[in-house]
This record gives structure tokens, C-alpha cells and sequence, in this order.
């Protein structure tokens, strides 16, 4: 059986379109975990606790992975990011299958298990800095 020929001309369109929505796809979850950050860092300020956040590799292209985007905003609230202590930071992350902006926070438990935190911009925010927020990301 003869295979079929691939216009080489639509293969090249096709692969070049596929590569940016890819890269437009990863870098709006890169944005959105900026501007979380810049929440949760203005939040915190309020109450007089200062955050610290990182983005390793926000700008790569990334494809998701079990339903989140893998760059990963980590959050400290005992100084900077860098010398804190990785039981410490907080690892939010943006989740890919969810039609609205949803994002898990994860942490390690003092009975050394997992904790996890499912929960829209705002949500996040009142979760991370313990700030009350006054409105909920329901509310139109």
C-alpha cells in the first residue's frame, strides 16, 4: 500500500502554527503566575509580612503534564526564596484542564505528607498571605 505524500509547504505551516499556540499557550500560564505573584506579594504587604516569589524557566516553551503547567511560582514567606528552606516554600502552579484559571497550591505538611489547595486568583491569595479578601472569585 502506497503511503500518501505530505505537502511539504503544509507540513512546515502546520508545524510552525502548532509551535506558537504552544508558546502562546505556556507563556500565558507564565503570565498568569506573574501576576499571582505580584497579588500575593501586594497582599501580603498589607498585613506586614513580606513575600518572596521565583519563576524557574517561566519564559521555555512547556507542554502541560497530568493536568498542570509545569512552571512552578514558589512562594517564601521567611525571606528570600533562595535561602529558604525547601519545606518552607509553597509551589502554586497553574492547572492546564480547567476551562477558567485555577491554580494548586502544594506544601509539605509538618506530618511530612503533601498538602494541597485548589483554587481561583483570589482564593490563592486569601490561602497564601491569610489575607481576607473581600470579594470571591465567583462574583462577576
Amino acid at each position: 500500500m502506497a503511503q500518501q505524500k505530505t505537502n511539504p509547504k503544509l507540513e512546515q505551516a502546520l508545524t510552525r502554527g502548532d509551535l506558537a499556540i504552544r508558546q502562546a499557550n505556556s507563556a500565558r500560564a507564565t503570565a498568569l503566575l506573574r501576576a499571582l505573584a505580584r497579588m500575593i506579594v501586594d497582599a501580603s504587604a498589607t498585613i506586614g509580612v513580606e513575600a518572596f516569589t521565583l519563576i524557574h524557566d517561566g519564559d521555555k516553551i512547556y507542554d502541560p503534564a497530568d493536568g498542570l503547567w509545569p512552571q512552578a511560582l514558589l512562594i517564601s514567606l521567611d525571606g528570600p526564596v533562595e535561602d529558604s528552606d525547601p519545606d518552607e516554600l509553597r509551589t502554586i502552579r497553574l492547572l492546564a484542564n480547567d476551562p477558567g484559571t485555577v491554580f494548586r497550591v502544594e506544601w509539605q505538611r509538618a506530618d511530612g505528607k503533601i498538602g494541597r489547595h485548589e483554587g481561583g486568583p483570589f482564593a490563592t491569595v486569601a490561602f497564601i498571605s491569610d489575607v481576607e479578601i473581600p470579594w470571591t472569585d465567583d462574583e462577576d
